[in-house]
């Protein structure tokens, strides 16, 4: 992760250096564990013993799983928030094209996720209706930053083109992290998905622009 120090313990402040490195392993080691054996199976015992420290010691920054999983999650969708923040302020974002508005926000998640993770427990969110509440308004602020970026580019962009364009370029994130999908020759997939996004957004945009012109 870029910056764990930004994470707060439920439990206790990891003020110290000590602290705060203990912090990181434990989520180093249970993003391993999630990685290797999925979350369901994976409990809080396993992941104090593969970090190397007491149980209480974990439970003194971690109540339980559920909070462990919502650090990672916190980290995952404010790192990459971010990015989309800085792609946003690009002063020249307005004259890109769609291709390369696309390419950039899709580039820099899957980049992100390629050095960081496979963020391997998010599948597993996503299906679990307790965990997707829990950690909805990260979630929620991750897709308001990705969202933000295609309003700058084309103020008309609606509310259906938002949700559409977010979950295909989750699609293509998808795509360029499954080692199958990787080893398929030519052009990255997640290129290919990039430029379909593209298309589908230049056409929306041309509507509300001849719509625009209709209504003057």
């Amino acid at each position: 992760m870029y910056d764990p120090d930004r994470y707060k313990a439920k439990r206790a402040s990891p003020t110290q250096t000590r602290g705060k490195e203990r912090v990181r392993v434990i989520l180093a080691a249970a993003l391993d564990l999630f990685r290797e054996r999925g979350v369901e199976e994976i409990t809080t015992n396993e992941i104090a013993e593969h970090a190397g420290i007491p149980i209480g010691s974990l439970y003194r920054y971690f109540p339980n799983k559920d909070a462990i999983i919502t650090a990672l999650t916190e980290l995952y969708t404010s790192d990459i928030a971010q990015i989309f923040d800085q792609i946003g302020e690009h002063p020249l974002l307005k004259y890109m094209s769609w291709d390369e508005v696309l390419l950039l926000l899709i580039d820099a998640w899957v980049n992100y996720t390629t050095l960081n993770g496979p963020f391997t427990f998010l599948y597993a969110e996503k299906a679990n209706p307790r965990l997707r509440d829990l950690n909805m308004h990260y979630w929620q602020h991750f897709v308001e930053s990705f969202n933000s970026v295609l309003h700058k580019r084309c103020p008309e962009v609606g509310v259906r083109e938002s949700a559409l364009c977010f979950h295909l370029a989750l699609a293509a994130v998808d795509v360029a992290t499954n080692e199958q999908l990787q080893r398929l020759p030519g052009v990255p997939l997640h290129h290919e998905v990039s430029g379909a996004i593209a298309g589908y957004m230049i056409k929306s945009c041309d509507h509300h622009a001849h719509s625009s012109r209709m209504l003057a």
